[in-house]
């Protein structure tokens, strides 16, 4: 019988990170853990529209929740997750980057967001990814106490020479702005290189025509990289870069901070944890709106920006996110609320 069951919906690289680096956590505070994955098989087809995608992995995660019943509590990752599952017998939390009130709007996501009303109630503990996530979540959490538990940053901090360039992270090309950016970038950025991960030259060419815009000089796609590569991309770069349309959390940019270089960003709506250190650290790397106009005003402050103390503070403001700060609030607060660790 594992002490804690950790049912993992991983549908994006951000989510799968995030539950094995929370697994690892509660191992080494002292408990056992046993992660439960989610797994969609032929439903996984109907996954387009937001309404049934939510429907479908709601299913399949209750499906998954029958290997999760021999454990003494129950961490549930997303909110999304948890919408359809049946009452754990024991005690449980949900974990998330975003709830459902703040990234399902309009009448798409009206269900989504009354079922999380019940659900958040029904929970004994919420497990916010960061602090804007909780914020959000407050006025639906029925009540249930909530404890903020970061993904931890890891990496290893500010060390290797600023080369010049720029980085970028794009995965879903719409959601992250990849047409802002790259409108941005012919605006600001002349005889500078910017380095586009998450996406190959060929899907992001292709989809920059279907909207009408032409690749700018000076992109290096480099694609899915291994987390080590990427870093060592981000590390190096002048300036990390994001145009993102919404954001429910925003692990690269925290990363990024983390490794000493400044952060450029467009005022992304949604659970953005980074946003208000960005603000705090360099205000004028800010964008005013997110627009391609306004990113690329705040592109050409970041790559004149001279403050030999940036990275220093950006370290400071990080510290809530480091691996051993995680680990005592798993070890102090989660564990024990739950009734696995006295």
């Amino acid at each position: 019988m594992p002490d804690v069951a950790l049912l993992s919906l991983g549908t994006t690289l951000g989510l799968r990170r995030a539950d094995d680096a929370l697994a690892e956590l509660i191992e080494e505070a002292g408990a056992s853990c046993r992660m439960v994955r989610v797994r969609f098989g032929a439903t996984g087809k109907l996954r387009r529209q937001i309404t049934v995608i939510d429907l479908v992995e709601g299913l399949a995660a209750r499906r998954a929740q029958r290997a999760a019943e021999d454990a003494r509590a129950l961490i549930v990752s997303s909110a999304t997750t948890a919408l359809l599952l049946a009452r754990p017998r024991v005690p449980w939390a949900i974990r998330f980057d975003s709830p459902t009130a703040l990234n399902r709007a309009g009448v798409s996501g009206l269900w989504q967001r009354t079922r999380e009303r019940q659900v958040f109630a029904a929970a004994d503990l919420l497990l916010p990814w960061g602090e804007a996530a909780a914020q959000a979540a407050a006025p639906v959490a029925g009540g249930t106490p909530m404890v903020r538990l970061p993904v931890p940053i890891d990496v290893p901090g500010a060390s290797a020479p600023r080369r010049a360039g720029v980085v970028a992270y794009v995965g879903w090309m719409w959601k992250r702005g990849l047409d802002l950016l790259c409108e941005a970038w012919a605006h600001a950025a002349p005889g500078e290189r910017l380095t586009i991960g998450g996406c190959d030259r060929a899907t992001g060419v292709a989809w920059l025509a279907r909207h009408g815009i032409a690749e700018p000089p000076g992109i290096d796609w480099v694609g899915a990289l291994p987390r080590d590569a990427w870093l060592e991309h981000v590390a190096g770069a002048r300036v990390f870069v994001n145009a993102s349309r919404r954001e429910d959390h925003g692990l690269a940019q925290l990363e990024a901070l983390a490794l000493g270089t400044p952060l450029v960003t467009v005022p992304s709506p949604g659970a953005y944890e980074a946003l208000p250190l960005a603000r705090r650290l360099a205000p004028g790397l800010v964008a005013a709106d997110v627009s391609a106009g306004a990113l690329a005003t705040a592109l050409t402050a970041g790559l004149t920006m001279h403050d030999p103390t940036y990275a220093v503070r950006a370290a400071v403001a990080l510290a809530p996110y480091r691996r051993q700060t995680v680990l005592a609030t798993v070890r102090d607060e989660v564990l024990p609320r739950l009734g696995v660790l006295a």
